[in-house]
C-alpha cells in the first residue's frame, strides 16, 4: 500500500512562504542579473515548496529550504557564456608574480554599476553564486556550503576563485606592470591567501606572513587593494527588502492560492 503524505498543508504555511517572497526575488535578481528570470524562479521554488509541504513541517527549515532549491535553480538556469572567463587563464596571470593591476582605475570601474554587473556576468555561475551570496548579500562560508550542498573548503575555494576572476574581469583593459622581487612568501602563494586574509580566516602564521609579502612586494598590494574595494563595490548591490513590485507579488500571490499551486 503506497502511503501518501498529508494533503492539507499546515496553518499558516502560505502567508509564511510569501513573506519569504521579497528575499527570495532580491537573491535572484542578484543571481541572475535578469528581473524577469529572477520572479520565475521565485515563484518556481514558493510553488514546489508549497506542494512539498509534507517536507517542510519544521518551519524553523523553511528558509534553509528556500535557500537551497532557489540557488539550485538559477544553477540549473544558467547556461554557457561565450565571453565568460576561463578559471585557468585567470589563475595563470594570478600565479605570474610581475601581474598585477591598477587599482584607481579597476575600482573607477566597480563604482559603476553596470560595469560591476558585467563584469559579474563573466564570471562563470558556480564562480559567480558565491561571491554574489558572501560579498553582496553578507552569507557565510558555511551557508553557502550548505545551500550549494558542498564542503566548506570547496565554498571557499569558489569564493577565492570568483573573487580573482571579478577583479580580472574589471582590470582586463589594464596594462601589466612589471615587477619581480625575491619574496620570503612568493607572490602566488600570498595571493591564494588573500582571499581567506581578507576574511580573517588564516591562522596568525599564515597571516603574518602575507601581511609581510605585502609590505614588501611591489605588486602584490595593489591586487589586495583591489580585492577590498571590489568587495565594499559589492555590499552597495545590496538592496531593501521591498524589491518586489506590487503586480509582480499579487501575480505571485494569486499562483500559490490557486488551483496550480495545490496540484
Amino acid at each position: 500500500m503506497t502511503i501518501r503524505p498529508d494533503p492539507t498543508p499546515e496553518p499558516g504555511l502560505g502567508e509564511a512562504l510569501f513573506a519569504e517572497l521579497p528575499w527570495l526575488v532580491r537573491l535572484a535578481t542578484r543571481l541572475t542579473r535578469d528581473e524577469a528570470v529572477a520572479e520565475d524562479c521565485a515563484q518556481e521554488t514558493l510553488i514546489a515548496a508549497w506542494r512539498r509541504h509534507d517536507q517542510l513541517r519544521d518551519p524553523a527549515a523553511l528558509r534553509g529550504w528556500l535557500r537551497r532549491s532557489l540557488v539550485n535553480r538559477v544553477i540549473d538556469r544558467a547556461r554557457a557564456h561565450r565571453e565568460e572567463l576561463d578559471i585557468a587563464d585567470v589563475e595563470r596571470e594570478w600565479a605570474d608574480d610581475a601581474w598585477t593591476v591598477q587599482p584607481e582605475r579597476v575600482l573607477e570601474r566597480a563604482d559603476q554599476r553596470e560595469d560591476l554587473e558585467d563584469a559579474l556576468a563573466r564570471l562563470p555561475v558556480i564562480l559567480r553564486v558565491p561571491v554574489v551570496l558572501h560579498d553582496a548579500l553578507g552569507w557565510t562560508g558555511t551557508e553557502i556550503a550548505e545551500a550549494l550542498r558542498i564542503g566548506l573548503p570547496a565554498a571557499r575555494q569558489r569564493l577565492r576563485r570568483g573573487r580573482m576572476m571579478l577583479v580580472s574581469a574589471l582590470a582586463d583593459d589594464d596594462a601589466r606592470r612589471r615587477a619581480s622581487l625575491a619574496q620570503p612568501m612568493r607572490c602566488w602563494r600570498a595571493r591564494r591567501h588573500v582571499s581567506a586574509f581578507l576574511d580573517g580566516e588564516l591562522d596568525a602564521g599564515t597571516a603574518l606572513a602575507v601581511e609581510t609579502h605585502l609590505a614588501s612586494c611591489p605588486t602584490c598590494p595593489p591586487l589586495y587593494a583591489t580585492l577590498v574595494g571590489v568587495r565594499s563595490r559589492m555590499e552597495g548591490l545590496r538592496d531593501p527588502d521591498t524589491v518586489v513590485e506590487r503586480d509582480v507579488a499579487d501575480r505571485i500571490r494569486r499562483r500559490l492560492s490557486g488551483p496550480a499551486a495545490g496540484s
